[in-house]
């Protein structure tokens, strides 16, 4: 787990390399290539009025039809929306299917609702700025590639909390990198709101209660569209 982490800030110094393109392990590869399920899936009864889109899934998914999968698993997210793993997993399909637009979309949603959660689906996180900040740098968005970086890199530094082997330099480094990301996005887009709560974040970990306090007056001050902009911490 250590190296893991050290492989990863080792990277992230070296230009943030980890968040944009992230190691894909044979196992981490298995992992999105099918749906998670709670309990293996069954097959659509005959006569049944709705099928079971994740049986469906899975099915396509040894096919080989992503697309098919893609499919089954947009209806059953739009069924189940609080199935955020399954949302997650969609999302992936899409960046793989070259649909952009849609899987930005889901990473979003995924996002806005993983930064309440815990366990498994909060630790999908990293993953889910990771592939929003590849879809910005893709359709030239410097904004959000900027912004989903510095989210990523404060989310790794969240992940040594409370370890009894915490790299304080590691924390450090990546707290940093954090801000600078995060300061760009906030000088591109002065009037969103989440760089600062964010940057706020960033300074109380750092300890800078003073700089802390300003972003958050500056996120307070900022416009806020209708509804909670993905990312925005509670």
């Amino acid at each position: 787990m250590r190296f893991r982490w050290l492989t990863l800030g080792l990277v992230a110094l070296a230009g943030c390399e980890s968040l944009r393109n992230p190691p894909a392990p044979e196992a981490a590869s298995r992992e999105r290539e099918r749906p998670e399920a709670a309990t293996p899936p069954v097959a659509h009864a005959p006569g049944s009025p709705d099928p079971d889109h994740l049986a469906l899934a899975a099915d396509a998914l040894e096919r080989g039809d992503d697309p098919a999968a893609a499919t089954h698993l947009e209806a059953h997210v739009r069924a189940f929306p609080d199935h955020l793993l399954f949302r997650a997993q969609l999302a992936d399909l899409l960046v793989k299917a070259g649909r952009d637009d849609a899987a930005r979309v889901h990473f979003e949603r995924f996002a806005a609702d993983a930064a309440r959660a815990a366990g498994p689906t909060r630790g999908r996180l990293v993953h889910a700025h990771t592939q929003l900040m590849g879809i910005a740098r893709r359709a030239d968005d410097r904004f959000a590639e900027a912004f989903h970086r510095g989210a990523g890199l404060l989310l790794l530094v969240e992940g040594e909390d409370g370890k009894a082997d915490r790299d304080d330099g590691f924390c450090e480094e990546m707290l940093c990198k954090a801000v600078e990301a995060l300061g760009e996005a906030k000088g591109l887009r002065p009037g969103d709101p989440r760089p600062p709560a964010l940057l706020a974040d960033a300074h109380d970990r750092a300890g800078n209660r003073r700089a802390a306090a300003a972003e958050r007056a500056a996120a307070r001050a900022a416009l806020v569209p209708a509804g909670r902009p993905p990312g925005l911490p509670q």
